[in-house]
Parts: structure tokens; C-alpha cells; sequence
């Protein structure tokens, strides 16, 4: 390939991939995720320099690489000042040390924080999408993974070139292509050591496997690349066969019990209204036995946003076929299917064991409100006595739990020398009957209990306990700060 082609390949992938999407190069502000190595690098010259897009770039430090990271922050900074690219950073200080004070994989952990990270960004700049840097290569280790942890064929697809917000333009060009082209255009950028260890999956298949595979089957990553169109064809059959089986909500009759949507779904479904259809029972059974199960599966999907299904959650939709009317199927994540005569429906359970998942990484850029309580990140403030919990950051996960209380829950409430169970203490702060059933707990995923959160305010102005190893002692601790909205100015 010489260098006009390679230049003129490129651009034209990005360039075409804008036009296709609809996304206008003149007058619209973009976001960019730009790690300072070379597909991202390659992707911000590509967008500035040579399509004139107004991007606006973003960078995470998280710090595990000591002075390397701090060098590919330096490289991104110095080329958007160089470029006059408005620049926005979180810092070694803001990502590193809550990746650390965590627990769990980290890689989950980044990639959490980076996706809001560049959500608030975008809401910030009121930008039309995020450019990410993903390419041929990113896709096909995706769709191996896949593969190797047993995916069903409509998640063979791989990532979109477009998922709003998400906007992927070089996934058909291989690190080879961005890696020549970098050099013929002298773009800057970085290569990340950590790549070149096999600590992690992706790495691994990376430096050990693919060689493998290259010397033993040469040509083989063009065939997984067209197990994504088997993917997406294998998605667009399934989808169809849902739609000749279910109805929408208003074509049924009376009595069936539709109540709010799935409390863990927080993005748009496919069918803009959530729990918006029904599952025809006559039609679903008289399906081949292989398709009933991924069928209703996909109906699930598609009404909730719920992709992580165990083994035994798939199995458990066999019980659907001898379920009587009036009766449901639980699955852990918060929902049922209940019987309705002729027809199953979706169905929220209100006394759900996990409501939310608070992720501590995403309170550094936005508050997120929950059960009609709203949770921040902040500073240890001692005169706050009333309506709100301050918990010390550091005695926290990552992640933690918001979940209705459940008998056998425990805690040392503080300030107390000992233990009681959840269930004494609200009888001890005198919480109602009717509202004890209704009281919270924030809990770890081992089932640690860090707090306990009253449905109402007492007239104290109190709205809860923390436990005894959640206390802070010294004015300006991190804190994770739970209010009531409306205490909020």
C-alpha cells in the first residue's frame, strides 16, 4: 500500500462512516476518547486535521503505570495543545486512587468509569457521539471471547460501528493499516507495555493464541470477522420469529398486571416502551423446542435490557411451559414472567433481593438517585447531623448493593459495641410495620451491611444508620453522602 492509498483508505472509512450514520462533519461537536496510543491517536489526526470534525478530547489517567501513564497523558495534552483541541482530563487523582481503593477486576472498573467519564463529557459539551478508537483487531478478540464463553450465535455480532452514543469508524481497518499509517503521517503516540503481558484474557489470545492460529490457519481472522454478519443475520431471524409470537400491550385483554419497568434497565429498549409487549403462549409452544427458549430470551432482552443470563436463569424458562395462570418464573435480577391466561407478561418484583448497583467510579463525575434517595461523592462535613449518611469512601467497594433488607441481615450500627440483626433495629428506632417492609439496606456483594436507609424521615431528620466500620473520624474524608433529593440545593 503506498502512502496517498493508505491515507486516502483510512479517511475515507471514518468519512464515509460519518455520512452513513448521518452524522455531520460541519457544525456539530464530537467527543473522543484518546488513550495516546495509536488507533486513538490515529482516529484524533484523522477527525481534526484532515476532516476539520470539532472534537473535543478526552483522557483517563488511571495511574497503574506510575510514570508511563503520566507520559501518555503528557503526549495527549501537548498534541491538543499543539492542535488547539479542547482537552478534558481525569486525572491520576480522580481515576487511580478509586481504582485502587476498589476491589474486583479492574479492567470492569475502568471501563465503567471511562463510560461515564465520557458520558458526562458529551453531556457537558452537548456533543452528537463519542468517538472510540476500536478496530478490526478490537473486534475480532471480542467475538472470540464470545465464542469461548459458549455465546449464543445473535452475540456473535461483535460492537457497532454506531451505537448511539457510540461511534466506532475503524472497525474494518487492522492495527497494521493505523500502525503504517501513523508512521507515513508522523503521528505521535505511545505503546502500553502492559499489552505485551498475558495477565489479562484479551492479552493473552493477543501475544499467545493468534500466533497460533496464524501459523495453523492462515486467514482464519477474516473468517471470524464474517461470524459477526452470521451474527447479525442470526439476530435479525430471531427477531422476527419474537414478533409472529408476541402482541402489544393494548391488543390484550383485561387483568394482566403490568407494573414499573425493570428497575436495573437504565437505557432505551428496542421497542421505545418498556415491557411494551406480551408472549402469545399457544404460538410460542407450537415452536421447535430449539427455539423456544432463545426466543423467549429474546423477548426478555428486548423488554428489559437484561443480558446477563446464568445457565440456570436459561433453564428456568422451561418452567414457563407448565406454569398455571396467576403463577410467575423469578429470575434474579428483579423481574418475573407471570401467566396471564393465554398470554405471559413481564412483572417488576417490588421486594426484589438487589434493587441497584451503586458504582462508587461513577459518583466522581454524576449523582446517581436511586429509590428516592440521590448519592454523591463529597467531603466529611461534621456539622451535617441530619437528613443524610456520610460513609467513609474507603471502607466501601467499588460497587456496592441497594436492596430491600432481608431477615439474617446484621450489622454493628454506630456507635454500638456489639451486633443486631437489621430487623431489631428498626423495631428499636420505632419504624412502623408498613414501613419496615420498605427500608433499605447498602450492602456489600459478600452481604456486608454498611448502612441502613429509613423509608421515611423520623422527626429527628434522620434518614438512616451507618454501620460502626463506616464511620468517619476526620473533617474531609471522602465520603459517599446519601440525601433526599430535595435536601439537595
Amino acid at each position: 500500500m503506498n502512502r496517498y492509498a493508505s491515507k486516502h483508505n483510512l479517511v475515507d472509512l471514518v468519512s464515509t462512516g460519518m455520512d452513513e450514520c448521518e452524522l455531520p462533519v460541519k457544525g456539530a461537536r464530537y467527543i473522543a476518547g484518546i488513550s495516546g496510543g495509536v488507533d486513538s491517536m490515529v482516529l484524533l489526526w484523522i477527525l481534526v486535521r484532515l476532516l476539520k470534525v470539532h472534537v473535543v478530547a478526552t483522557h483517563i489517567n488511571y495511574g497503574k503505570r506510575g510514570a508511563e501513564s503520566d507520559a501518555d497523558e503528557e503526549l495527549v495534552r501537548l498534541f491538543c495543545m499543539e492542535n488547539n483541541i479542547p482537552f478534558e482530563l481525569l486525572g491520576r487523582a480522580d481515576a487511580g486512587s478509586r481504582q485502587n481503593a476498589g476491589s474486583g477486576n479492574f479492567q470492569n472498573q475502568a471501563r465503567t468509569l471511562r463510560r461515564e467519564f465520557l458520558l458526562s463529557v458529551m453531556n457537558r459539551h452537548d456533543a452528537r457521539a463519542i468517538f472510540l478508537a476500536h478496530h478490526k483487531d478490537d473486534q475480532i478478540e471480542t467475538i472470540i471471547q464470545k465464542l469461548l464463553r459458549g455465546a449464543a450465535p445473535e452475540k456473535w455480532t461483535g460492537m457497532k460501528r454506531f451505537d448511539p452514543p457510540w461511534m466506532r469508524p475503524l472497525l474494518e481497518a487492522s492495527k497494521d493499516e493505523l500502525q503504517q499509517f501513523a508512521q507515513e503521517q508522523e503521528i505521535p503516540y505511545r505503546t502500553d507495555r502492559s499489552n505485551l503481558e498475558s495477565s489479562y484474557s484479551r492479552n493473552m489470545l493477543r501475544n499467545k493464541i493468534f500466533p497460533l492460529f496464524n501459523q495453523a490457519y492462515p486467514g482464519w481472522d477474516k473468517h471470524v470477522v464474517r461470524l459477526s454478519r452470521i451474527g447479525h443475520l442470526h439476530t435479525s431471524m430471531l427477531d422476527y420469529i419474537t414478533g409472529e409470537v408476541t402482541v402489544s400491550r393494548p391488543d390484550i385483554g383485561t387483568g394482566t398486571l403490568f407494573e414499573a419497568p425493570y428497575a436495573g434497565n437504565t437505557e432505551q429498549t428496542d421497542t421505545g416502551h418498556p415491557f411494551s409487549t406480551v408472549l402469545k403462549r399457544t404460538e410460542w409452544l407450537s415452536l421447535s423446542e430449539e427455539l423456544q427458549l432463545p426466543v423467549a430470551r429474546n423477548w426478555i432482552e428486548k423488554q428489559t435490557g437484561y443480558i446477563g443470563w446464568s445457565k440456570g436463569e436459561v433453564l428456568r424458562l422451561e418452567d414457563l411451559k407448565k406454569l398455571q395462570t396467576g403463577k410467575r418464573v423469578h429470575f434474579d435480577a428483579g423481574f418475573s414472567v407471570q401467566r396471564d391466561r393465554e398470554h405471559y407478561v413481564l412483572v417488576q418484583n417490588r421486594a426484589s433481593g438487589v434493587s441497584h448497583e451503586i458504582s462508587l467510579t461513577r459518583l466522581s463525575i454524576t449523582p446517581i438517585t436511586a429509590c428516592g434517595f440521590m448519592f454523591t461523592e463529597n467531603r466529611y462535613d461534621p456539622a451535617l447531623q441530619t437528613g443524610a449518611l456520610q460513609l467513609n469512601r474507603e471502607a466501601l467497594d467499588a460497587v456496592i448493593l441497594l436492596r430491600k433488607w432481608e431477615k439474617g441481615d446484621r450489622f454493628q450500627p454506630m456507635g454500638m459495641a456489639g451486633r443486631q440483626s437489621v430487623a431489631d433495629h428498626l423495631t428499636n428506632r420505632k419504624i412502623s410495620s408498613a414501613q419496615k417492609s420498605e427500608s433499605l439496606v447498602l450492602v456489600s456483594f459478600e452481604g456486608k451491611v454498611h448502612a441502613v436507609i429509613f423509608p421515611h424521615c423520623l422527626d429527628s431528620g434522620e434518614i438512616g444508620t451507618i454501620a460502626e466500620h463506616t464511620r468517619c473520624h476526620t473533617e474531609g474524608q471522602r465520603v459517599l453522602l446519601i440525601k433526599k433529593p430535595d435536601h439537595f440545593s
